[in-house]
């Protein structure tokens, strides 16, 4: 491995870290190690004892009952070492020991110990006086493993501490590695977003664009235009029949009772001039005939006194109604009107504008999923970007750490690099 030495620091990749440890790690850990054997080892060793002890403990309790002596006592007698052997074979002895392990060992060792010890001082009194060199060799046994029980504890505690150090440094580094990959899988899926809202982007301009191409079309640009002459001339008429919105709603509500009666199609249009005076005004025949039948009916309700107006809307109706009807006022915008409809609607009806329109609309439609799509895209890389720094967050803290632990544990100054 390659290292570079900045000052008194050692800078080591972090896919280099483990292995380096592991070369840096033994001088520690060896004599640790033998250590920790030869207490096991001691404890196997009087572990063993103790089971052939109890073992030869149950025998004399089989005999005591065999021979008829003491019956009760010898079955509890027997009944209590085949208990401590129960207890006995609980433990459980790793193949490969580790700090964590030789510590679960030790927990294990100690409760069973516990259980033994609360049972011998419950049942001893009662079998005694019998046995009594087996219960002395019992205790005896149990006493030795105890000391070593009491060693490893120590043991634990104390210079073996240094080699938990080392396996957390070992997790430690592995915790840093499982980060780091996850990052990298969160960058790997945040550049995918990424590529995909630049192709959303791309396609929503070009849908654009080829909307706008359609729209300057000679088909659509006529509509265009003709249609902003619609706008233009519906706005004159709304100016020059704004004398007429009151007198049409209320003659329309006199001809619901008696006295006053319109023509099917006369109804029609004067709802039709309610509702947009525009379209009315343009379908009516040369001459809008229609319409000055409706203005003479309500001529002759305003003469009448049956049209309820102020005296000012009054006025100026009657006004509006005389030009209309002996001057014709609105026949150069009634022309204009049925003239621009007119070819408004046969600019609409024309294949060629339908295709565009529908295009257009298609072309709308998919531009409203490809935002939709891009807007979802802009939320799962929020999301990314925040998983992204809360993980970078977490592996800065877990390097300094590893960096911390390494200096305690082997007096060396390393800066770890993740890159």
């Amino acid at each position: 491995m390659e290292v570079t030495i900045i000052s008194t620091n050692l800078e080591i990749q972090i896919k280099e870290l483990k292995p380096w440890l592991k070369r840096e790690t033994p001088s520690i850990l060896q004599p640790l190690n033998e250590e920790h054997k030869k207490l096991v080892d001691k404890i196997k060793e009087r572990l063993d004892d103790a089971r052939e002890i109890c073992e030869k403990l149950a025998e004399e309790g089989k005999k005591g009952i065999e021979s008829g002596k003491a019956v009760r006592k010898a079955k509890v007698t027997e009944k209590l070492s085949k208990y401590f052997l129960k207890q006995i074979d609980k433990i459980v002895f790793p193949e490969e020991m580790s700090f964590n392990k030789l510590d679960k060992l030790h927990k294990d060792l100690e409760k069973m110990f516990s259980s033994i010890a609360r049972e011998r001082n419950a049942w001893f009194p009662r079998i005694s006086p019998l046995f009594i060199i087996a219960r002395k060799r019992v205790d005896f046994a149990f006493s030795r493993l105890a000391g070593s029980i009491s060693e490893l504890s120590v043991f634990l505690s104390g210079d073996y501490s240094k080699a938990r150090v080392v396996e957390e440094l070992f997790l430690e580094t592995d915790e840093t590695m499982r980060l780091l990959n996850e990052l990298s899988k969160v960058e790997g899926r945040k550049a995918g977003i990424k590529e995909k809202m630049q192709s959303f982007q791309k396609k929503i301009e070009e849908n654009e664009q080829t909307i706008e191409s359609i729209k300057d079309s000679v088909e659509l640009g006529d509509l265009a235009e003709m249609n902003r002459r619609v706008q233009q001339l519906r706005k004159q008429v709304n100016y020059d029949f704004r004398h007429f919105r009151k007198p049409f709603l209320k003659f329309a509500n006199l001809t619901r009772g008696p006295g006053y009666t319109l023509k099917s199609e006369e109804a029609e249009k004067l709802s039709q001039y309610l509702d947009d005076p525009f379209i009315a005004f343009a379908t009516e025949e040369p001459g809008y005939p229609t319409l000055k039948s409706i203005l003479k009916k309500i001529k002759r309700a305003m003469d009448e006194g049956k049209l309820k107006l102020k005296s000012s809307r009054l006025r100026k109706g009657r006004e509006e109604i005389n030009a209309i009807l002996n001057e014709n006022t609105l026949d150069d915008l009634h022309q204009n009107c049925a003239h621009a409809f007119s070819l408004n609607q046969q600019l609409l009806s024309s294949e060629e504008t339908q295709v565009a329109q529908r295009k257009i609309k298609q072309l709308r439609e998919r531009l409203k999923e490809l935002r939709k799509r891009k807007k979802t895209a802009t939320v799962k890389l929020d999301a990314s970007k925040k998983e992204h720094d809360q993980l970078l967050e977490k592996a800065k803290k877990q390097k300094k750490m590893l960096e911390r632990s390494i200096y305690n544990i082997l007096e060396r100054n390393v800066n770890i690099s993740f890159r």
